[in-house]
């Protein structure tokens, strides 16, 4: 395996306008595939304002799980990798037109997005989550949340899902934010908590907090995977050879063990 300099990483000057599908396609020969790569830099793009995923921390470096999943990734493949930051408001644009060879940077696989870019292999899914005190084993689906007091954090998918399913069925309270949820649930204020499920991962990361994840099926999850400008089906294979690698050898888990929380299964 070639080994491959250390990653750099600068911030993208020009800003991206928006494009309609149409206007992405006319631009569809500037972006290379493999071979061309090999012989220069793999360039990726991430936004930089989302962490834990990417973030500029405060010695001014771009860091997160997306930017060390990227280093992994050219690794493998053998190439040397530059990383830069772009709006995301302008990012599928950006890779449309031939600005970068990839986005990886947690972008959840829509059709809309899927008629402008390809996406390789998933290489996590999140979504809503279902979480109690430890030691309690009285919820183990939907239907156990009869009666109980459900807590969300107001205008998030949470609060939206619980109200939309509650129908007097259970007691929905809501919060301004996780923090507060948080506290309402160890205290026992309220019952259950339901939240996307990386903030409470990175919250369990960060602190010593008596719950627990229970699975109760039927939520939402929403798979994310590396956009590459369509029709690179050499960059496009050894992505997904890559991803396959560093979930085989442990490298993965590292990685989500650091920016996500130890022992959660982000896959």
């Amino acid at each position: 395996m070639t080994t491959h300099k250390k990653p750099f990483h600068r911030p993208l000057v020009a800003a991206v306008t928006v494009l309609g599908a149409l206007s992405l396609a006319s631009f569809s020969a500037q972006a290379r595939d493999l071979p061309a790569i090999q012989d220069d830099v793999f360039q990726v793009a991430n936004s930089g304002a989302y962490p834990p995923f990417s973030y500029v921390d405060t010695a001014g470096n771009l860091v997160g799980f997306d930017v060390d999943i990227a280093e992994a990734l050219a690794d493998r493949m053998g190439v040397d990798v530059d990383i830069q930051t772009s709006p995301w408001n302008g990012i599928v644009a950006a890779l449309a037109g031939g600005r970068f060879d990839a986005c990886i940077c947690s972008m959840s696989v829509t059709e809309e997005r899927e008629r402008a870019v390809d996406f390789t292999d998933s290489y996590y899914s999140s979504g809503l989550s279902v979480w109690v005190q430890e030691g309690n084993d009285e919820v183990s689906s939907i239907d156990d949340f009869a009666g109980k007091r459900v807590g969300s954090t107001l205008g998030e998918t949470g609060n939206q899902w619980a109200t939309e399913n509650g129908d007097g069925k259970w007691r929905n309270q809501t919060f301004q934010g996780l923090p507060d949820m948080l506290n309402a649930l160890t205290s026992g204020r309220i019952d259950v908590m339901i939240a996307d499920d990386v903030p409470v991962y990175v919250a369990l990361n960060e602190q010593d907090l008596a719950i627990k994840q229970v699975d109760v099926g039927e939520l939402p999850s929403w798979p994310a995977a590396i956009a590459i400008q369509k029709n690179k089906p050499e960059l496009k294979e050894a992505l997904n050879t890559a991803l396959a690698e560093i979930r085989a050898d442990g490298t993965y888990q590292e990685i989500v063990d650091k920016w996500i929380g130890e022992g959660v299964q982000f896959d």
